[in-house]
């Protein structure tokens, strides 16, 4: 037992602590992206209309001047050359034995290398395909670019484990636990047993594999692979990525099992599932969820993540010019519904969440009413609704929107496969 004259020491000994807890505390929601996480998406934007607006007179205008205008605006301004001059070399295949996901599926794993033809540079990477069991027609097939390696996003033994994985979603511990509390159950294995039911094929790569994921690694995987380039051109990550999405899809395609391709992405492969769509036509829709900046979401007027923001975070994901517009997003001669535009008439769906301001759910509802001119030039409507929470599947230009805060969680796939079958069924 404490003495009686100790017990005044403790007393303000815990009284400092506590002080310091609350400094700490009081430190944290003093921080500006804490503040925007605790914040609520309204439901109806106030902020102004998307800038530049488009503009289209004629489709033959559109399709011959202004699509090539654009897609050499975003290469040069925000993500460096777009390389789908890469080629692609399917190096093995297996088809896993037995059927798996409550005997739903079956499993193939693929290997395959990129090759830079400017320089002779070659990554490998690996891609899983999940095929619903018996199906004896055409299936429409989601193509997910994922954090965790192929063998944790569909965990059947055979699934081969990269050399250098970076980044583990394996494991029952603590961490792994407070990751699935924080971002969703299906941020890493999505399900998969309810897609196939619904009638569609599953394939997952790990981007990682082809460029890291990190500031420093990921760079000098860029400045390998792409040394002919300016630097001021050089592909950035999100670039690199996305012409891997589109090349894989082309290469899919080709199987005869499948009729469609689907690009799917949840955050930065949000991004990348609409830059590869935007400049691959053979895409036949996109799933972006929670894009944010650089993806579905307007760099101008933003409350949540600025373009300072993510380049200080990432900056192996853009290209050089990006960089410049950090102090003034205004002075960017392009933003985001642009880059929707260019995937019309296709049908498109940016999944949002209410408390994920940071990634700015209303900056996203703004670039899609943008880009409905694109849309309708073709004889759609494009985004119909009025409000964030009017989600209509059967729109080409669809806005989900969720309780919550950033992740894949269980409300999320159902609204994903409405809208698919809305398309597709």
């Amino acid at each position: 037992m404490f003495s009686e004259a100790a017990g005044p020491f403790y007393h303000k000994r815990y009284i400092w602590l506590a002080l310091i807890v609350l400094l700490i505390v009081a430190w944290i929601f003093a921080q500006r992206p804490v503040r925007i996480m605790l914040q609520t998406a309204p439901n109806v934007p106030h902020a102004r209309a998307a800038q530049p607006v488009i503009n289209i007179q004629s489709l033959s205008e559109w399709e011959n001047e202004t699509i090539h205008r654009l897609k050499w605006a975003f290469e040069s301004e925000v993500y460096g050359r777009i390389p789908l001059d890469l080629e692609l070399k399917e190096t093995g295949r297996q088809k896993l034995p037995g059927v798996h996901f409550d005997n739903t599926a079956t499993v193939e794993t693929f290997q395959f290398e990129l090759t830079n033809p400017r320089n002779g540079k070659t990554r490998e990477f690996g891609l899983v395909c999940v095929i619903p069991a018996g199906t004896k027609t055409e299936t429409p097939l989601i193509i997910s670019q994922n954090f965790c390696p192929n063998h944790n996003v569909i965990p059947v033994e055979g699934i081969p484990v990269p050399d250098s994985i970076g980044f583990d979603c394996s494991g029952d511990g603590m961490i792994s636990d407070v990751f699935l509390y924080v971002f969703g159950r299906y941020i890493t294995t999505p399900p998969i047993a309810e897609i196939m039911k619904r009638g569609y094929g599953f394939a997952a790569m790990y981007p990682s594999e082809f460029v890291p994921d990190h500031a420093t690694s990921g760079q000098a995987v860029l400045g390998a692979m792409f040394d002919g380039d300016a630097d001021n051109f050089r592909p950035g990550a999100l670039a690199a990525w996305a012409a891997q999405f589109a090349i894989i899809s082309n290469h899919l395609k080709t199987d005869e099992r499948f009729s469609d391709v689907i690009a799917y992405g949840h955050s930065r492969y949000g991004k990348t599932a609409l830059i590869s769509s935007a400049y691959n036509p053979n895409i036949d829709a996109v799933l972006a969820h929670q894009s944010g900046t650089g993806g579905a979401s307007l760099s101008r007027n933003k409350p949540g993540e600025t373009v300072a923001d993510i380049v200080k975070g990432y900056p192996h994901w853009f290209g050089r010019k990006y960089a410049e517009y950090a102090k003034d997003q205004s002075a960017m001669p392009i933003d985001q519904h642009q880059l929707l535009a260019l995937v019309a008439p296709r049908p498109v769906l940016l999944g949002n969440a209410r408390r994920d301001v940071w990634s700015d759910p209303a900056g996203g509802f703004r670039a899609a009413s943008g880009a409905n001119p694109a849309y309708k030039i073709y004889g759609s409507e494009g985004l119909t609704a009025e409000k964030l929470n009017q989600f209509k599947p059967g729109d080409d230009l669809s806005f989900w929107i969720r309780p919550g805060t950033h992740g894949v969680v269980e409300e999320d796939w159902p609204a994903f496969l409405d809208f698919l079958d809305a398309h597709f069924r």
